[in-house]
């Protein structure tokens, strides 16, 4: 019996026990994966490394001296856009209240009124005027009958 026990535990080591396959396949991976990515991400740090070196000693001292001599000019380009843009506002506020629209619609309706009068008075200057000359020559036509004898 222990011959057939020690032959069912080799045959379950071999069919379940996967250790050393695994162990196998685990190495060729890893020396797989190192050589075909080497050293790329150390390089990649020192290149990121230089870079920065080189931007802290050359180009920060570069930026902060345009950044000295550019600003205040800048600076005063953006408020005098803003106070532009103040300005707009405010004019714009101005002529769109309906405060103000009310006070020109009443200006225009009070010129309207006054147009009205002006045009009605000048027809009345019109019609009488019309009617005197109608009268005169009525009463010239009337003293032309007289005088050619035409009455009745």
């Amino acid at each position: 019996m222990a011959e057939a026990a020690k032959d069912v535990n080799e045959v379950f080591s071999r069919l379940f026990d996967h250790r050393p396959f695994l162990r196998g396949e685990i190495a060729y991976f890893k020396k797989e994966f190192e050589e075909k990515r080497g050293d790329r991400e150390v390089e990649q740090l020192f290149k990121s490394l230089e870079l920065i070196t080189e931007i802290k000693e050359g180009q920060i001292e570069k930026i902060v001296g345009s950044s000295d001599d550019n600003l205040p000019r800048t600076i005063a380009d953006i408020q005098v856009a803003l106070h532009m843009c103040e300005d707009t506002l405010a004019t714009d506020k101005q002529f769109n209240t309906e405060e103000l629209l009310a006070k020109k619609r009443a200006d225009r309706n009070s010129r309207l009124e006054a147009a009205q009068r002006d045009v009605d008075e000048k027809l009345k200057l019109l019609e009488s005027s019309y009617q005197e000359k109608e009268l005169a020559l009525r009463q010239q036509y009337e003293h032309l009958e007289k005088s050619a004898g035409y009455t009745k």
